[in-house]
């Protein structure tokens, strides 16, 4: 895995891998984190495509890998191996990684985007007005859903100004048509 597949992980894709790193089921990374389990099962699937991994475990283990290359830091020797099956709802197992500030680009916006150039580019991502697979509530801010609004609006406006526009070209021409035939 390249480092620029690592770089088109969001905060909260790192967020449930470091989860499952820590043995914790859906349930409980969506306690942790505030979002319904199908959100974090979507974030994780998402995470696992974006990576190329096999499941949501080696992904999680090779997230480990890459932060603990790019924080310079030799991965701590467990004194007990972890399992390499997850078991949902053991926390017990494990004891808790320590909190890592999310990773962020040399000129301090969130890692995060497109790659181009070989260089990742960080993206702003906006929220869409519509709910999407394992999402269970709107997650819109007010400055988001005050631009859909007039957005949306407009949208409408021209769309309706397109259908009007083609019936009356519509008309013209029947009108044009009847009247050579007749």
């Amino acid at each position: 895995m390249t480092p620029e597949r690592f770089g088109l992980l969001t905060r909260r894709h790192r967020e449930c891998l470091r989860g499952v790193k820590a043995l914790k089921g859906s349930k409980e990374i969506a306690a942790d984190l505030g979002l319904g389990k199908s959100t974090v099962d979507s974030y994780l699937t998402e995470a696992v495509r974006l990576l190329g991994a096999r499941n949501r475990r080696d992904a999680a283990l090779a997230l480990a890998d890459f932060e603990a290359q790019e924080n310079d830091q030799v991965p701590e020797i467990e004194e007990e191996p972890i399992p390499r099956k997850i078991i949902p709802d053991s926390a017990g197992l494990v004891s808790k990684a320590p909190a890592m500030a999310p990773p962020s680009a040399p000129d301090g916006s969130t890692v995060g985007g497109a790659v181009q150039d070989g260089h990742v580019h960080a993206s702003p991502r906006l929220s869409l007005p519509f709910r999407r697979q394992g999402q269970t509530r709107n997650d819109m801010n007010i400055a988001e859903r005050l631009f859909w609004v007039p957005t949306i609006a407009v949208a409408l406006a021209i769309g309706f100004g397109m259908l009007a526009t083609g019936l009356d070209v519509m008309t013209r021409v029947i009108g044009r048509l009847t009247h050579i035939a007749g």
